[in-house]
């Protein structure tokens, strides 16, 4: 026989046309070496990878190729702060805190270029979805429809595995949901609801009706979540809110920001009766505080003590200058635009401006009358006088993973924006670690590190969920909810901690 008689035929791997109808290449099966394989895994990765990046160029999430149009979102890295030391770290969960916009809150003239992503059908979906990829253990949520919580949201996330409680303030259309994996917590029916309007601080009374509210509830850990970390605490406290959204609501929200820290004091001090001496809890407090860093609401529970100046005291003065409508709070008919909660809570106010009402509630400057100036200074020094501070996640470690959107507008070290609208963009949502404070230590210039928080509190920063840039957000009209980017006008925070 001749050499080319004698010599091995070609193999066709496979002689079928594809689906392209081309015929795959002949392979001699001499050359199918370990690493001929690796590069043909290598130039498939890199292909893969190249349409990856051509998708994402054309603002299309490549896990979401074959997802409808109006069903996509954008999603965000979840950056590490630091690695999960499993053995010695304890069990790693994620909290989640979410304003969801309250379908019963929407209105076209508030969300004049949000189109179809407006759509309860949509909406759901995407919301949903959005949770799901970021698969939180605990989620502090709010702006959660009565309707849709019972025909919607509590079937859903029984499916996904999740516990949930709901509260809301009277008829209220829209309220506050804790949920939680039921295969790490259980709740045994120790809540807490707080009503703004009725809690007591100090000598300073609510200065209007509001109808916010607060939920605090007790998790324990499962017996399962117990035999395999017996070094836990007792349990869990976590609660959520939604702070007055008026824009000349600062003096109401700082009132409220004490009512938070009194009454999780009161909270966690019942539980401590009922569990015995030495119990010993991790605390989170997460939500919309509609208040900036740098508002008096937010540097009140976080800088202690809190010493009221700049633009504060100011700020203060005015709102206390603002007269509230006496039918504020009230619902009237649910089919009147003109009257419900929503157009009260959210972009339209039943006050009307006029020659004795302020309009600007960053004012240059203000003229205090006494009365005035003595409640400021009485609201420094009840903040001052409670014996609690909160610490802020992304404050403590957003500017170690994510630098370039730290502090751009603040102090303290917290992201750009949490709430992007039509109208209106500011950093309004927060996860907080409730505190004992001894009332010596000042923390009103100091920001609490990471590793501050693991050694005095035994929470273990492992990771948060970035936030965007301004320049991310696309071309004007970019206020959210829009199709193909985020579902809500808030976008969700979310940090995971190991529980030492």
């Amino acid at each position: 026989m001749s050499e080319l008689e004698t010599s091995k035929p070609a193999v066709v791997v496979n002689e079928k046309k594809s689906s392209k109808g081309k015929k795959k290449k002949a392979v001699n099966p001499a050359t199918i070496t370990p690493e001929y394989i690796e590069e043909q895994r290598r130039l498939r990765q890199l292909k893969k990878e190249q349409k990856k990046q051509e998708l994402i160029a054309q603002g299309i999430n490549p896990d979401q190729v074959e997802t409808p149009a109006e069903l996509r979102y954008k999603t965000r890295d979840v950056l590490v702060v630091q690695e999960h030391q499993q053995v010695e770290d304890g069990p790693a969960i994620r909290i989640m805190s979410y304003n969801m916009l309250a379908q019963a809150l929407i209105r076209r003239k508030l969300f004049p270029t949000s189109g179809n992503a407006l759509k309860w059908s949509t909406r759901s979906q995407v919301l949903l979805s959005e949770i799901c990829h970021y698969n939180p253990d605990i989620l502090c949520l709010q702006e959660v429809d009565f309707v849709q919580y019972n025909s919607f949201w509590k079937s859903e996330f029984d499916k996904l595995g999740y516990d949930s409680k709901y509260h809301r303030a009277g008829t209220k259309n829209h309220g506050l949901a804790l949920v939680y994996r039921r295969t790490i917590f259980v709740n045994n029916h120790h809540l807490a609801h707080i009503q703004y309007d009725k809690e007591k601080s100090g000598k300073l009374s609510p200065s209007c009706v509001t109808q916010n509210i607060g939920l605090l509830a007790c998790l324990d850990f499962t017996p399962q979540m117990r035999s395999k970390y017996p070094k836990l605490r007792n349990g869990l406290i976590v609660g959520t809110t939604h702070l007055f959204w008026h824009p000349f609501g600062t003096y109401e929200r700082t009132r409220q920001t004490y009512v938070i820290l009194k009454k999780f004091k009161e909270f966690r001090d019942t539980l401590n009766t009922l569990n015995g001496e030495g119990s010993s809890w991790y605390s989170f407090f997460a939500g919309d505080f509609n208040s900036q860093p740098f508002d008096t609401p937010y540097l009140s529970i976080t800088s202690k003590p809190v010493k009221y100046k700049g633009r504060g005291p100011l700020v203060l003065g005015c709102s206390l200058s603002y007269q509230y409508s006496s039918s504020r709070g009230i619902v009237d008919d649910e089919d009147n635009d003109d009257s419900t909660p929503a157009e009260e809570e959210e972009g339209g106010n039943v006050e009307k401006y006029g020659k004795n009402q302020p309009t600007d509630p960053v004012p240059d400057t203000f003229e205090f009358t006494d009365e005035q100036r003595q409640k400021v200074e009485d609201m420094e020094a009840l903040h001052n006088s409670l014996d609690m501070r909160a610490i802020s996640l992304y404050s403590a470690g957003y500017h170690l993973v994510d630098p370039k959107n730290a502090g751009i507008d603040n102090d303290r070290k917290e992201p750009f924006f949490s709430n992007w609208a039509h109208t209106w963009r500011g950093l309004l949502d927060y996860i907080f670690i409730i505190s004992s404070w001894n009332q010596v230590d000042d923390y009103s210039e100091r920001i609490d590190s990471v590793q501050d928080i693991e050694s005095e509190h035994g929470v273990k920063l492992l990771k948060l969920l970035q936030l965007p840039l301004p320049e991310e957000m696309g071309p004007e009209p970019s206020g959210q909810p829009r199709i193909g980017q985020y579902p809500s006008d808030h976008l969700c925070l979310m940090a995971e901690v190991a529980l030492c």
